[in-house]
């Protein structure tokens, strides 16, 4: 019996609809060892950790179009429903290499926060030039800042528009700091109506209004960027590596400092992009460019770029990745360390989606149990990462 199989007879058996024999094959099963029925009782706790009654709201996600989604991008080799069972659709049962897992210009003046900012805050926070810091979860406000006004929304947005009954005649540039700390997102609407989302352990600085003939920001970490048109103004966004330069378009930034490749992924329009002042690159849809802080050497192909800019939908999806990126990417939204047992895990790959709001315990049972590779959990939030020998049915 392939171990696929056996996932599938444990959920039919969990959920209530096994027939007669995939009982009795479930029962075989356990009886051959130990180490089965361990792993049996391991798949029962996750099941019954998510919820699953019928009766579940599940208005405030789409799960049939998640699903679609999910399932589109993936490669199937089951048949059997497991929507009605996880009412995740990151949470998708499938098979591949790593074995059985689960789906449902410069300015004329700049300004940036000081060093250690996200370290120092807990939630989503605006800095203004004053040193003010103002923190984002709490009740929707709005401060006149010259003459824009901010307006921070309960749904986590917050947006800068023109105060059309201010009497202010301040054209000094001011700019402001969005700092958004481990396991946060937010949403970013800009004087030109540029629509940002940040990522976590991520910091955006920009002008209240845009001024001049180029409209520029500074980002630190991971943003995606729908840019408003203006064949007269290009949007300029500059990190430590990288300048990127549009007229309007949607792109993926990722420029982290503890990781050693950036990279800026194209959805829809054209970039150029310029790294260390070196050569310019011209991108088209559904390209990346990706620069190696070391090497400083740079390449462009063809992604797709679902998979780099899922995350402000709230999910996460990797395919066929190494088991290290994936941790870098978690890093960002969890607390936690890791330790391999063989650094040659690293590079074992792995293939699923997750919502982002999914505990790292669940996480951590979900990659476990489906796959030759055990994560346990230890002190100080150290995950240990071992090679786990299951027997064949």
């Amino acid at each position: 019996m392939k171990s696929e199989t056996i996932y599938e007879i444990m959920l039919s058996v969990l959920s209530g609809e096994a027939s007669a024999d995939e009982r009795r094959l479930l029962e075989e099963w356990l009886a051959r060892s130990e180490a089965n029925r361990q792993q049996y009782e391991q798949v029962r706790r996750l099941y019954r950790s998510f919820p699953v009654t019928a009766k579940q709201d599940t208005s405030g996600y789409d799960v049939e179009q998640a699903w679609k989604a999910v399932s589109s991008r993936t490669v199937r080799k089951k048949t059997f429903d497991l929507k009605r069972w996880l009412p995740y659709a990151a949470l998708v049962a499938i098979v591949l290499s790593a074995g059985v897992y689960w789906m449902g210009r410069p300015v004329e003046k700049e300004w940036t926060a000081e060093i250690g900012t996200l370290e120092n805050i807990s939630q989503p926070t605006l800095l203004l030039e004053n040193g003010e810091r103002i923190p984002l979860k709490q009740d929707s406000f709005s401060i006149r800042q010259g003459n824009m006004m901010v307006c921070n929304h309960p749904s986590g947005q917050l947006s800068y528009k023109p105060d059309h009954h201010s009497d202010s005649c301040e054209e000094e540039c001011t700019w402001n700091h969005l700092a958004i700390p481990k396991g946060n997102a937010y949403e970013l609407e800009l004087a030109d109506g540029t629509h940002v989302w940040l990522n976590a352990e991520s910091e955006l600085s920009y002008p209240t209004r845009f001024t001049g003939d180029v409209r520029e920001v500074r980002l630190k970490g991971e943003a995606f960027f729908d840019v408003a048109k203006n064949p007269d103004c290009p949007f300029v966004v500059r990190t430590d590596e990288v300048a990127v330069r549009v007229l309007g378009t949607s792109f993926n930034v990722s420029s982290y400092r503890s990781e050693q490749t950036m990279s800026v992924t194209l959805v829809r329009g054209a970039v150029s992009v310029q790294a260390d002042g070196g050569e310019a690159f011209r991108m088209a849809p559904s390209e990346q460019f990706r620069y190696d802080k070391e090497s400083r050497e740079s390449d462009i192909h063809v992604v797709d770029t679902e998979l780099y800019t899922s995350w402000i939908k709230g999910e996460y999806i990797f395919k066929d990745t190494p088991l290290d990126e994936i941790f870098d990417k978690l890093l960002h939204w969890y607390d936690f360390s890791v330790h391999y047992q063989d650094e040659r895990l690293r590079n074992k790959r792995f293939s699923f989606a997750i919502d982002r709001t999914i505990s790292l315990e669940q996480l951590l049972e979900l990659i476990s149990f489906t796959s030759d590779v055990k994560l346990e959990q230890g002190e100080g939030q150290v995950i240990y990462v071992k090679q786990e020998k299951r027997e064949e049915v």
